[in-house]
């Protein structure tokens, strides 16, 4: 078997199988549209707690015994949440392949929740949470991530917090699976090398009975202008800005793609070379797009000294006022399609990556993309196209947050008078 193809059952759960000829291991997924997005603010954190909880044992297997028959086989398995998807998956030899899609089913139609297993991975949860806020280039992202959705699902953390996870009992895990496991919801996706036969049959036995409910409505994203900042005794500032771009459904997506490449994706980037290269004023600048279902942001980290804070945030807006006022010159443009086009490439040679990406599409478009259809559409992405994204996200609610000494959070004040 050579053929990308999507196979349907009749219950509407949709799978993705990529082959990738000279492989001897499959990657393997089930995803969920399912996340944190789908919480109400009484239940912040139960779908990430219910994506750790996956591994305290499934089926026959208790969470060693579990543990022990994926390592038997020679495969690794992991899981991770998400804002709109939740995702099992696995990486085996291929004859695994089978095996590893009964685990994962296990996981989702099987698990042992003991309740003494559920405090004690609230614990660990805690742990993660206090880990994420000690490092400050994590941290700065859920600052803007609360400030930009601010009383919303968007804008509450993954994680959840304290009070929320106290709350949390086995019914509460029994309710949210029974509210959002449903076959349309669900997208297998496989890359590598596989028995189409026998993992269409595992797929089919322990999926085909899942039964199709009404998916609950999630809170449309309401972007706004915001701004956030924590003191901190720190070396430097780290900024995090914001503008609004397409979101992850749109066709405009692959110009706003080139750019972010463009503005802040590399070394040759205008940032890069104005903010680092020419004037020496961080260690580090980026830019990339955050996409969700119905919205997307145009974002820029920086990490500097907190008395440079207030010239990168100026500089940085007056680099996209430029693009939007003027767009790119043809050597950026072609640079950045290279790249993208290069980036695709690497990416689907990754068999996790890939199956990752096919699963996305589904949900997305439903159908799989070749990747060729891709690259081409990036490369009929026109100077006036990257433009009007620019400008676009100019006219948009922007957002920013900063974390370090408090001379750094002058940074808010040159952006948003600014913009």
């Amino acid at each position: 078997m050579t053929d990308l193809e999507l196979v349907r059952l009749p219950n509407g759960v949709r799978v993705a199988l990529d082959p990738m000829p000279g492989l001897d291991t499959a990657a393997i997924g089930v995803w969920q549209r399912v996340g944190a997005r789908w919480e109400t603010a009484e239940q912040n954190g139960v779908a990430h707690l219910f994506e750790h909880m996956a591994f305290k044992g499934a089926g026959a297997r208790d969470a060693r015994q579990f543990a022990e028959a994926i390592e038997n086989v020679g495969g690794v398995m992991n899981a991770a949440t998400g804002y709109e998807r939740t995702a099992y998956y696995a990486r085996v030899v291929a004859e695994q392949a089978p095996f590893a899609l009964n685990l994962i089913a296990d996981i989702l139609f099987e698990p042992h929740w003991a309740p003494e297993d559920l405090e004690k991975e609230k614990g660990v949860v805690a742990q993660e949470r206090g880990e994420a806020f000690d490092v400050p280039d994590d941290r700065i992202f859920e600052l803007h991530q609360g400030a930009l959705y601010a009383g919303q699902p968007l804008g509450r953390p993954i994680l959840g917090d304290e009070a929320t996870l106290q709350r949390v009992t086995v019914s509460t895990l029994e309710s949210f699976r029974d509210t959002h496991l449903s076959p349309e919801r669900v997208v297998i996706a496989l890359a590598g090398a596989f028995d189409r036969s026998a993992v269409l049959e595992a797929i089919e036995q322990r999926f085909v009975s899942l039964k199709t409910k009404p998916t609950p409505q999630r809170e449309t994203a309401r972007a706004q202008t915001g701004r956030a900042s924590e003191t901190r005794k720190l070396e430097q500032a780290h900024l995090v800005f914001s503008w609004p771009a397409p979101n992850s459904s749109s066709d405009a997506i692959y110009a706003a793609r080139l750019l972010a490449e463009i503005f802040g994706g590399g070394m040759s980037s205008r940032l890069f070379q104005e903010v680092r290269e020419t004037r020496g004023l961080v260690y580090a600048i980026d830019s990339f797009l955050d996409v969700f279902e119905d919205d997307g942001r145009l974002l820029v980290y920086a990490g500097c000294s907190a008395g440079n804070a207030k010239a990168v945030a100026e500089i940085v807006r007056e680099q996209l006022a430029v693009l939007a006022a003027h767009g790119p010159t043809p050597g950026e443009l072609t640079r950045a399609k290279t790249i993208s086009g290069a980036q695709m490439l690497m990416g689907s040679e990754a068999p996790s990556a890939r199956a990752e990406a096919r699963a996305s599409q589904i949900f997305l478009r439903d159908r799989l993309v070749p990747f060729d259809e891709m690259r081409a559409r990036i490369e009929r992405v026109t100077p006036e196209e990257v433009q009007a994204i620019a400008a676009a996200a100019l006219r948009g609610p922007v957002c920013a947050a900063t974390i370090g000494p408090k001379v750094g959070h002058a940074a808010l004040d040159a952006f948003h008078t600014a913009s």
